[in-house]
């Protein structure tokens, strides 16, 4: 279970406003929800979709909404792949990724680093000469980490919540942080719990 979220503007394409999680339950994903924002560049319309969690992002044609949900999965599969994550971490995420909900974009910190992604993208694209190479350009955006702070990449974040041990995030411990974040849960908070 996760949210696909959206900026008010396109999430008006996407959704009647009665389909659309005003809350939204808490993802059940390591990577978390996947906000997703309009990217024109190269002459192409995209979709630049971005793990709030890890900051991991793909790039998918801006055509077929209905079919997002199926597309972004086969995307981050492959990068996944790429990744090296274990095959039984892969199907755990996308396992949890087949039923979802629809809702705003809330997290102003993943909002603006999905417009350095953004650039990045956009940069990238232009440069190329001939045919893309999707996986050259999803380890490009990888390696992004937040400007001004000292945290691991997009990709490395990833992994690390993909592969920390089940045992360690029931017992409540953090087994890795938000790209660009700190735990909302404080040592005391965790304390009482146990």
């Amino acid at each position: 279970m996760y949210t696909l979220r959206f900026p008010r503007a396109l999430l008006r394409e996407v959704a009647e406003p009665s389909e659309v999680a005003t809350i939204g339950e808490a993802p059940t994903t390591r990577l978390g929800d996947w906000y997703v924002a309009p990217l024109a560049a190269a002459g192409r319309e995209l979709l630049l979709c971005t793990s709030d969690r890890s900051l991991l992002s793909v790039v998918l044609p801006a055509e077929d909404l209905e079919d997002l949900p199926e597309r972004l999965a086969v995307a981050v599969v492959g990068v996944l792949h790429r990744l090296d994550v274990p095959r039984p971490a892969v199907a755990r995420e996308i396992d949890a990724m087949t039923s979802g909900e629809v809702g705003p974009a809330r997290d102003r910190a993943v909002m603006a680093a999905m417009r350095a992604l953004a650039r990045r993208t956009r940069a990238w694209l232009e440069a190329e000469d001939g045919p893309v190479d999707v996986a050259e350009l999803y380890t490009h955006l990888g390696e992004y980490r937040p400007r001004g702070r000292d945290v691991a990449s997009a990709a490395s974040t990833a992994v690390a919540l993909l592969t920390a041990r089940p045992a360690a995030r029931a017992r409540g411990t953090a087994t890795a942080p938000k790209a660009g974040a700190t735990s909302p849960r404080t040592a005391k908070s965790a304390r009482k719990k146990r």
